[in-house]
């Protein structure tokens, strides 16, 4: 017996290493062949790829979270931002189906692994490859083509057999001649044996066994010849069950799957009319099953949603719901259904919409939404009254298991309010939606957007740009309207800056007016304020310390807002002056006591303990350090006064442009810089305000104003661009025209410098001041340009000289390193001045031992001084906070083109002390000044600073501070 198993299990080997052997053609392939293909096609490969692919999808699906605040997502696979989370498990798919069609090309599997394949490309969303790949599905797997291959492969297995058959007839007659005498000599011995029993009258003997073959042959022909027809019956029986409904456990062709997902491809690729003529093409096939039908009309829905056809993606929805057994999608189905009613104004149809969603038992979020919804709809339907909708939604937000969905609750009585003009109400109600704590990112921006755009409107332009920043944080970049809101922020910051320069300046020059009692008051006042918030911030944080949980939370809030950027806190307990003072001042009247615990007091609670040192810093009397801490960006001097009304100027003509400009506020920015001319008669700004002006009144078609600011121009500038551009609207091409030539005129000048035409290169580099101006751009290149001819004309003495002068005139410049370098090379230090630079130092004097101010001067002109004086003030706090040293800002220049914005530092003892800080801001530069702000910073004493101011320029002290601090 156990001789017989082990025959058996050879001859079972060699018949599976048989069916493994790969083969030249389908032809070729036997039945068991066949039958093992298929087999390790489906389970070796394309199964576990196929649950790759449906195990991503789902994960993909789980990803996202519906923001109910937009209009849902057909698909949630789509909406997820990152698809990279599944690209390794889809990258395996991919290689596993290669692997079928490589290993097994004849399977039934091949077009399933191809489908596999455009699918994981779907799903990562390499949506360019997915469609070529589609494509050639399409074209190589259609029915049509697959019957094809079908007919090609039949005729190759009937052609097999018949070379089979024919083979076998051409052995058998070769067989059968070599019986042919054997029957002979049977046939001549058979007839014998007759005669001779009929001679004698007994029974004729049996036929022989070889000539009987002929009835065999007959018999099994006849036998062939049913078998065939039974095999065509069974093959009619399976084409009439094709529907995968009617006979699932036969395997179906991928094409009608494939063409879903090539259309949906396309709609994400927005070939819109690819896709609608795949879908149409699958409409019109009479043989498209019931279920790929269903999905017909999900991916229309899409389709239609994609291209914002959205009255045309309404009876696809209805189809959908209809056709679709899943309750949880039909309930999808109609919500977005309801939506898209809401979007079009139809709020009858959406109320309708979201009840029909309600009805197929959504879950708990989805269903908090559609009554939501349908509360807010009722009223605007007209089926219900504002009152009404108000109550149903305060009974929403009474329930204690909408406790999460509050912020959407306040959301939506904001706009009942609005709706109904209560702009007050409903920006309250907007704030209590903010305020309340959320993980719904989607409906936070609605509110912050919302409330930018109310701003915006009512054109109080600080609070819209601060909530476009808001909105910005939590809005996804998907969203359709980020683009929108991240412009609108842009736009708003130099306009909320300017504003706020405006208000604080405004409000500083008026405190400068007050007198002194009064002044104390406002400090006092507002140091109060300071300590009531910080005695509420304690308070709240003991409450947060009974409450482990919450405190949790705030502290992930609180840090947070730390990394965004808070301001020092006011307290006094946190401000070491005042508590040493307080130090001083309690022993002055209670003497030197020894700390000691209380243990009472220990066990009083946080709360009551930080009531009491709320309270108890109540005192109505400042010292004068306090009153200069709380006032102390008040102007005090004549020159502070100056200096703060030259930034008002300067914001309001700023402000005025930019309304022009940006927004095309025509009557904000006529108001504002008018009001600029009324202020300050005469002021730095007039020119650029007129300016602005006669542009604002021509844009709202104010000829007669325009005319008049034209003239003005024409009459106190006439020599001015804006004048010539008056006179000459074409004058702004030629400027243009006039740059143009420049950078030719320099081309040719270096052309023949290269060339060695040293006098040309040196000639034209001279004439170059006088033909384009002293201060065009190109003036660094062309002095460079002119030294370096000099060397080759004059020889090496000249040469130094003329590049001691590039570095002397034309500080922080590549010219001015290149100079530099060549100086180095040659052997060369640039220590000595050049020639003609003693006349520019000589009003300066040395005085190393006097006292001294540090200069920040600002290569910028529309720097902001206060953003600056904020950051160089918290650099004093951190490196020198015992120094004492008081900031003030001030503008060189005599117009505003050549205008220099300086901050001076005041004071320190002596050069070295000054230095010491200059080098100390040289290694700390990232923490000095905001960063690609450049400037420059020159220790100065007193009676140089003086000269500085007399001269209005920063050129002549920059030579005297390289030679005697630098050098």
């Amino acid at each position: 017996m156990k001789q017989i198993n082990k025959i058996l299990w050879v001859f079972l080997s060699m018949a599976v290493l048989a069916a493994c052997t790969t083969t030249k053609s389908r032809s070729d392939m036997s039945a068991l062949s066949e039958a093992y293909h298929n087999t390790t096609a489906h389970y070796n490969g394309y199964f576990n790829a196929n649950e790759l692919i449906m195990l991503s999808r789902a994960l993909l699906e789980q990803s996202h979270t519906d923001n109910y605040t937009k209009l849902l997502p057909i698909y949630k696979h789509l909406a997820v931002e990152d698809a990279t989370v599944v690209a390794q498990d889809l990258d395996i798919a991919m290689e596993k189906v290669t692997v079928v069609v490589n290993l097994h090309p004849y399977s039934k599997w091949v077009d399933d692994s191809y489908l596999v394949f455009g699918k994981a490309q779907y799903y990562k969303r390499d949506y360019e490859a997915a469609e070529a790949t589609f494509r050639f599905f399409a074209n190589e797997f259609s029915p049509e083509e697959m019957r094809k291959k079908e007919k090609k492969a039949d005729a190759a297995k009937k052609a097999s057999k018949k070379k089979k058959k024919k083979k076998k007839r051409k052995k058998s007659r070769s067989k059968k001649n070599k019986m042919s005498k054997k029957k002979a000599r049977a046939l001549k011995k058979y007839n014998k044996a007759v005669r001779k029993a009929r001679k004698s009258g007994g029974q004729a003997p049996e036929k022989p066994a070889i000539l009987q073959s002929g009835k065999d042959q007959e018999m099994a022909d006849a036998k062939e010849e049913k078998r065939k027809e039974n095999e065509a019956a069974l093959e009619e029986e399976n084409a009439a069950n094709d529907d995968p409904k009617k006979n699932p456990l036969k395997h179906q062709l991928a094409y009608q799957e494939g063409m879903l997902y090539y259309a949906k491809t396309l709609i994400e690729r927005d070939k819109f009319d690819g896709a609608e003529r795949v879908i149409r093409e699958l409409e019109q096939d009479p043989g498209t099953f019931a279920e790929t039908k269903a999905e017909l009309a999900v991916i229309k829905a899409h389709l239609y949603i994609s291209e914002e056809a959205y009255v045309d993606a309404l009876p696809a929805l209805e189809n959908a719901i209809e056709m679709t057994d899943d309750k949880e999608l039909k309930a999808r189905y109609a919500f977005i259904m309801a939506q898209i009613y809401q979007k079009l104004g139809n709020s009858r149809g959406a109320y309708a919409g979201f009840g029909q969603a309600l009805d197929f038992r959504p879950d708990y979020v989805m269903a908090f939404n559609c009554k939501l919804n349908m509360a807010q709809n009722a009223w605007a339907s007209g089926t219900g009254s504002a009152r009404e909708a108000r109550a149903s939604l305060e009974r929403l937000l009474k329930d204690e298991k909408n406790a999460e969905f509050k912020d959407q609750i306040y959301f939506a009585l904001a706009m009942i309010a609005f709706k109904e003009g209560d702009q007050a109400e409903g920006v309250r109600n907007l704030q209590l939606s903010l305020q309340h704590e959320s993980a719904n990112q989607g409906q936070k921006a609605e509110a912050y957007v919302t409330l930018a755009d109310f701003y915006y409107e009512g054109e109080s332009y600080v609070k819209a740009k601060n909530y476009y920043d808001s909105t910005l944080m939590v809005m996804t970049e998907e969203d359709e309207r980020y683009k929108r809101v991240k412009g609108m922020a842009s736009s708003l910051t130099d306009i909320a800056k300017n504003l706020e320069i405006i208000t604080l300046q405004d409000s500083l020059l008026t405190i400068s007016q007050m007198t002194p009692d009064e002044q104390e008051a406002l400090a006092l006042e507002i140091k109060k304020k300071q300590d009531e918030a910080r005695r509420k911030q304690l308070v709240a944080q003991a409450k947060q310390q009974a409450n482990p949980g919450f405190g949790n939370l705030n502290n992930r809030v609180n840090a947070t807002a730390a990394g965004r950027g808070v301001e020092e806190s006011s307290f006094f307990a946190y401000d070491d002056r005042r508590q040493k003072r307080g130090i001083r001042d309690f022993e002055r009247v209670w003497g030197a006591r020894p700390l000691e615990d209380n243990w009472r007091r220990s066990a009083a609670s946080s709360t009551d303990i930080i009531e009491e040192i709320g309270s108890d810093d109540g005192s109505d009397i400042l010292t004068e350090e306090e009153i200069e801490k709380l006032l102390g960006a008040v102007p005090k001097t004549e020159g502070d006064i100056a200096a703060a009304e030259i930034q008002l100027q300067e914001a309001m003509s700023k402000l005025g442009a930019l309304y022009r400009e940006r927004l095309e506020n025509y009557d904000q920015a006529v108001a504002v810089l008018e009001g600029l001319n009324e202020r300050f008669p005469g002021n730095t700004y007039e020119l650029d305000s007129w300016y602005q002006l006669y542009l604002a009144y021509t844009d709202m078609g104010n000829n007669e104003k325009a005319r008049f600011y034209a003239d003005k121009i024409l009459e106190k500038y006439p020599n001015t661009a804006y004048a010539l551009i008056i006179k000459n609207p074409n004058y702004a091409d030629e400027l243009v025209k006039e740059e143009r030539e420049l950078n030719r005129y320099y081309d040719e000048t270096y052309a023949a410098f290269t060339s060695g035409n040293y006098r040309l290169a040196f000639d034209r580099s001279q004439q170059a001041k006088d033909k384009f101006g002293a201060a065009n751009p190109f003036q660094p290149k062309f002095a460079l340009l002119s030294a370096m001819s000099t060397g080759n004309i004059e020889g090496k003495e000249a040469y130094v000289e003329a590049l001691r002068k590039v570095v002397a005139r034309y500080p922080d410049t590549e010219e001015q390193l290149r100079a530099r370098e060549i100086l180095r090379l040659l052997g060369e230090t640039t220590t000595s001045l050049p020639a003609g630079a003693k006349e520019e130092i000589e009003a300066f004097s040395q005085e190393d031992d006097k006292l001294h101010y540090t200069i920040i001067a600002f290569k910028d002109k529309e720097v902001s001084l206060t953003d600056a004086k904020v950051r160089v003030s918290d650099y004093n706090e951190k490196y020198h906070k015992l120094d004492r040293i008081r900031i003030s800002n001030i503008y060189l220049g005599t117009t505003a083109d050549d205008r220099i914005p300086i901050l001076v530092l005041r004071r320190f003892k002596d050069k070295q002390d000054a230095m010491k800080y200059y080098n100390g801001v040289q290694r700390n530069k990232s923490e000095f000044v905001d960063e690609g702000v450049e400037f420059e910073l020159f220790p100065v004493t007193q009676n140089n600073y003086r000269e500085i101011l007399k001269q209005r320029k920063i050129d002549g002290y920059r030579l005297f501070f390289q030679q005697y601090y630098l050098n």
